[in-house]
């Protein structure tokens, strides 16, 4: 959970950028959907395509591309250093997409102050 919170939360991740958060003040300003909602509308295997590809799901999209990269087998954060990842061997898109069906109220209380 602490890797998959550290790179929904990294600094370079752009997921507390626009989605919503629970934060009124923030949320004003939010142009995608609560992670909170994932559950009930979406499915896993959907859910990592679009996080790894969402100009081929759907071109023109505000959901940014490139997030993820090839890596041998697997893929991988793109876009920053992840000091809690440097050792994992999985795969970080399937390790975002796990977090992200897991996304409750409490841990929305944990990440909205990042």
């Amino acid at each position: 959970l602490t890797m998959a919170r550290d790179l929904f939360t990294h600094s370079t991740a752009p997921c507390l950028k626009c989605h919503t958060t629970g934060d009124p003040v923030k949320d004003i300003t939010a142009t995608a959907p609560s992670f909170l909602l994932i559950p009930e509308r979406l499915k896993p295997d959907w859910t990592e395509r679009w996080i790894k590809e969402p100009q081929i799901i759907r071109p023109g999209t505000n959901m940014p591309s490139g997030l993820f990269r090839r890596e041998g087998n697997r893929w991988v954060f793109a876009l920053g250093d992840i000091p809690s990842l440097r050792a994992y061997k999985g795969d970080h898109a399937e390790l975002m997409v796990r977090y992200m069906f897991q996304f409750s109220p409490a841990e929305q209380q944990r990440v909205k102050g990042r």
